[in-house]
């Protein structure tokens, strides 16, 4: 790719440019001297490189393709800097056949990452997995400026190495942390390094439990989507208090008890609440939800547009009853699974829920084929209308 431009036959005169031919046929020619000395320096001037930083910029951005960004610095130094400070992403996923390298040691990796760290002072994404071995401790050198960061799967890092990175980014808005061994500590600190989080994914972190996730609900008000997926230490109690910013919250398969439903639902935010039962533990009755749970939540939810109750096998007729009163602007209910939901329950969805557009439930519940067939319809004809 080039972007060197540079005609030594072009003339500015005014405000307008005009092109001029070549002085081999210019008519009149009195001193050709002068014609070389000014075709020089328009020359000159006409260089792209010469443009201002804000078209440079411009050029930069409009690039596609990761070569053509990488080569753009390659121009010269003014050039490097326009690209070093356009750069918002950086993205470390280790490949295998990189790794084995004989030639790039661990050590060599963490360098060159650092280096890219302190070169880039504009991210505002970053990606670092598998675990990097930070050379480099203070954190003036690094961008301050980054608002999304990934370590999900970097089961590495200790409580102390995360304590760290937390402080290099104070301004975070989003978090992936899952599958990692992050421990109640480890969360304390986040939440008080990165207090205007907004985004945060715990999903098979089996270290925390709600003492740490209280930290998180208490520090961080502005918190509007949580994943504790297959958090198997949480129970729900540490909501107790949170924010009405919690609008998204999925919970599948943690051990959630009557009082962590309570607390759960204290914010009266929720639209979205995914609490699913994995099948194998519902079957032995650990963590499912219940008809009290469900007449809590609807109660508690009001807002409610998303609910995934997927095995939630002991919900009676009175939790369905309850949702269809309560809950007005559910548009999608997902309950396959609930063997205990009946035709009487079908009806109190519809007449409750006029906005509902699609329910997930199975032709093995307690309703006949006949009444699941039929309350598809009824749905499916008023979003019609």
């Amino acid at each position: 790719m080039s972007l060197f431009y540079n005609d030594k036959h072009r003339q500015v005169s005014g405000n307008n440019r005009k092109i001029h031919p070549p002085k081999a046929i210019q008519k009149g020619a009195k001193n050709d001297r002068d014609d070389d000395r000014r075709c020089e320096t328009l020359g000159n001037s006409s260089d792209i490189k010469n443009l201002p930083v804000d078209c440079l910029t411009l050029v930069f951005r409009c690039l596609k393709t990761r070569d053509d960004r990488a080569s753009f610095g390659l121009t010269c130094r003014r050039w490097l800097h326009i690209q070093n400070d356009n750069e918002d992403s950086l993205s470390y996923r280790g490949c295998p056949s990189f790794l084995k390298d004989p030639k790039i040691s661990p050590k060599s990796i963490s360098i060159i990452v650092c280096k890219l760290l302190i070169r880039f002072q504009h991210l505002k994404y970053l990606s670092l997995c598998p675990k990097i071995n930070f050379v480099i401790s203070k954190s003036q050198f690094f961008s301050s400026e980054v608002l999304s960061l990934h370590l999900n799967n970097c089961s590495e890092y200790s409580d102390i190495e995360l304590s760290l990175i937390f402080s290099w980014f104070p301004r975070l808005t989003c978090i992936n942390l899952a599958s990692t061994h992050i421990t109640d500590k480890g969360l304390y600190a986040l939440s008080t390094s990165c207090s205007s989080l907004e985004t945060v994914d715990l999903r098979d972190c089996h270290s925390i439990t709600d003492a740490g996730l209280s930290s998180l609900i208490q520090n961080c008000r502005k918190l509007a989507t949580l994943y504790i997926n297959f958090c198997s230490s949480i129970t729900g109690i540490g909501f107790l208090g949170c924010a009405h910013a919690l609008k998204h919250l999925e919970a599948s398969g943690c051990k959630l008890t009557q009082e962590g439903i309570n607390a759960i639902v204290s914010g009266g935010g929720l639209e979205y609440l995914i609490l699913s039962t994995p099948y194998e533990v519902a079957k032995v009755g650990e963590g499912s939800i219940n008809t009290e749970a469900v007449i809590t939540i609807s109660k508690g939810c009001p807002l409610l547009k998303k609910l995934d109750l997927t095995y939630a096998m002991d919900v009676q007729l009175e939790g369905w009853e309850a949702i269809g009163q309560n809950c007005k602007k559910l548009e999608f209910l997902h309950i396959y699974g609930g063997n205990k939901l009946c035709g009487i329950g079908l009806q109190a969805l519809y007449n409750g829920c006029d906005k509902l557009r699609t329910v997930s439930v199975e032709n093995s519940s307690g309703c006949s084929t006949n009444a699941l067939g039929l309350f598809k319809h009824k749905v499916e004809s008023r979003n019609l209308m």
